[in-house]
């Protein structure tokens, strides 16, 4: 019996502190937190669900027809320093015949200005000479510009001259470094690659990862090697930007196997902590007859001709985001989809998504601001070959949807700083909105019950939540609570506390 005796104990002595780890609050300050995962949720109640919402078209940003650009044009990264908008793009052009498909054209990286995101120009430079035309809008030639893919360097410690970098290459030269003063003109950092385990044929993208403090390279990869197995995505870091981490290759629990073509990885400019990324799924199809009949299906026998697959194969766009910059809950449904048939984008090449996300005025003007990025669309076809800006709501790509009947989410114990609540919602005429605060085991806190909340309907990025008693939640900050939002015919986005 004593010996049973202390056998409990000890198992007692050892699970102990686990369990205690495992009920610790999750310390979310005073940061945004859009609800685009699960990882601040507890349950979701009733038919409560996460739902992604896809964007909607406005107008085209840019259309790729002077002689530098092109058919092929692509792999465009729109910025937005201060009050200007900068986008850069590819400038290529294929021709496709029964000899095959080919390059017509050099490639070029190329680059247009906006004051407000929806008014693009190509600035009249003379950085670089193209036949004919010594006066263009041509920013790089040389190595890296199959996929020149710039950013805003945000760390404290980034040398003036070099506040934009960028990456570019292909498996033949590697990754190489490229940086700037003022976003247009370029230097390439050394002759030698930064980085060379990769296969790097499409958008690689780099980034300043506060979250983590360093520098991260999200590279194109293959899952068994070099132009073997499912077009994958790696990650790298680095401190410096000149020494990287061995490539790690990115996890998608609870996602089948797709492959990806692109990443579009990049911090969420509200919520840094949160890492969205946009990739371009690429579907291998056999070509049926049903396929071949698709619009545009003279396009598509030339080029079926021309190389097969890409008379075949389809792409589209995903949503996905992490909060380590490696395992990354991925949306298997669509985010963008070619749409109607008669529009001809059903056809490899085309929905390519940007990278970078920029904000801009609202469409209509007394609406409330909204987020923009562009996609391409016209591939193979020339002088019809064009970006096209899209728009979703301020944190609007995920949000927990509940029907008129209802539905609930109550979120696991959490700690603030601030004295209100204010979230990004919006509901039907019949629909409303109310948050009760618990205490960490799910009681609701005298004051703060959903009877002593108002009922809230309505649309808005920023409403302040209100109780009986007023909105001031300054005697529970930095203590433990739950959250429980009861919803009907709506959509919650994201919350924040403030001071």
């Amino acid at each position: 019996m004593k010996f049973v005796f202390v056998s409990i104990i000890v198992c007692i002595v050892l699970v102990s502190p686990q369990a205690s780890r495992a009920a610790e609050p999750i310390d979310i300050g005073s940061r945004l937190e859009p609800l685009f995962d699960r990882h601040l949720i507890d349950q979701l109640k009733g038919k409560a669900e996460l739902r992604l919402h896809s964007p909607t078209a406005r107008e085209v940003a840019i259309v790729h027809d002077e002689p530098w650009e092109g058919n092929a044009s692509g792999y465009p990264t729109v910025l937005k320093d201060g009050d200007v908008y900068r986008m850069y793009y590819r400038g290529h052009k294929y021709v496709y015949d029964d000899k095959g498909l080919r390059q017509a054209q050099s490639e070029v990286t190329c680059y247009a200005e906006s004051d407000d995101g929806i008014h693009w120009t190509k600035p009249k430079l003379q950085l670089f000479d193209w036949p004919g035309a010594k006066i263009n809008n041509i920013i790089w030639r040389g190595v890296g510009v199959h996929n020149f893919g710039p950013f805003i360097d945000t760390n404290p410690a980034a040398a003036p001259e070099a506040r934009y970098k960028a990456v570019g290459g292909n498996v033949n030269s590697g990754l190489h470094a490229f940086h700037s003063a003022d976003g247009i003109h370029w230097k390439q950092v050394s002759e030698e690659p930064i980085f060379t385990e990769g296969a790097f044929d499409s958008h690689n993208t780099a980034l300043w990862d506060p979250a983590r403090g360093k520098y991260a390279m999200y590279i194109r990869y293959f899952s068994e090697g070099k132009f073997k197995g499912l077009r994958s995505i790696a990650v790298t870091y680095s401190d410096d930007f000149k020494t990287w981490s061995k490539p790690q290759p990115l996890a998608y629990p609870d996602s089948p196997p797709q492959q990806m073509y692109t990443n579009g990885i990049l911090p969420y400019y509200r919520a840094p902590h949160l890492l969205v990324g946009f990739p371009t799924r690429y579907v291998a199809r056999k070509m049926t007859e049903h396929g071949r009949n698709l619009d545009p299906v003279e396009l598509r026998a030339k080029l079926t001709k021309a190389y097969a697959r890409v008379g075949s194969d389809l792409t589209d766009g995903l949503f996905m985001t992490s909060r380590d910059g490696v395992s990354f809950r991925r949306w298997d449904e669509a985010f963008f989809r070619p749409g109607p048939q008669q529009a001809g984008r059903w056809i490899y090449g085309d929905n390519y998504q940007c990278y970078g996300l920029v904000e801009t005025k609202p469409d209509p003007s007394d609406g409330p601001r909204e987020i923009s990025f562009y996609l391409s669309e016209g591939s193979w076809r020339d002088g019809e070959t064009l970006m096209r800006r899209y728009s979703v709501r301020v944190d609007g790509f995920v949000s927990v949807q509940a029907p008129l009947s209802g539905g609930e989410v109550i979120t696991k114990p959490l700690t603030f700083k601030g004295n209100k609540l204010v979230v990004n919602y919006a509901t039907s005429a019949a629909g409303n909105l109310r948050v009760e605060i618990q205490d960490a085991d799910g009681k609701p806190i005298p004051g703060f019950s959903l009877a002593d909340c108002q009922e809230y309907f309505g649309d808005t990025l920023d409403q302040t939540i209100s109780w009986q008693n007023g909105s001031d939640l300054g005697k529970l900050a930095g203590k433990p609570i739950r959250l429980r939002f009861v919803l009907s015919d709506g959509d919650l986005y994201s919350f924040q506390f403030q001071q």
